[in-house]
């Protein structure tokens, strides 16, 4: 590959991640606001079917929200050695300017945090529930 093809790669794949990072995050707000307007309201079966097909639509985004950021990190790792040969172009894009140093935690950032607004969601839905018997 050429290296405007690497350029061009990284782009898309860092375009990719941020489209699958919003479907997950309109996923999660709309869990908030059906948990605030209607938690209280739901029998338990309900309740049990709502958290079933939230946490099998949430399950499958954090799983490509995993694909597409180890993609973007993969591809700016190899940028990222591409940008350490003397007769390179690449020294204008990130990760061949900072030798990739912060791609791993890019990659651990966006799944801890895909994880961690999951169960917060959850956690709120319990909270909203609750307020049905207070």
């Amino acid at each position: 590959m050429t290296e405007y093809e690497y350029a061009d790669l990284f782009a898309a794949f860092l375009e990719a991640q941020n489209s699958v990072a919003a479907n997950y995050m309109t996923l999660v707000s709309a869990m908030l606001a059906a948990s605030y307007f209607f938690a209280p309201k739901l029998d338990r079966l309900s309740a049990s079917m709502f958290l079933f097909i939230y946490s099998l639509w949430a399950v499958t985004l954090i799983m490509a929200v995993f694909g597409a950021v180890g993609d973007f990190v993969g591809i700016g790792k190899e940028i990222a050695r591409l940008g350490q040969m003397p007769d390179t172009q690449l020294g204008w894009l990130g990760p061949a300017a900072t030798n990739a140093a912060g791609m791993d935690f890019i990659f651990l950032t966006a799944i801890s945090g895909s994880i961690l607004v999951y169960i917060a969601s959850v956690v709120f839905f319990f909270q909203m529930r609750r307020k049905r018997f207070d």
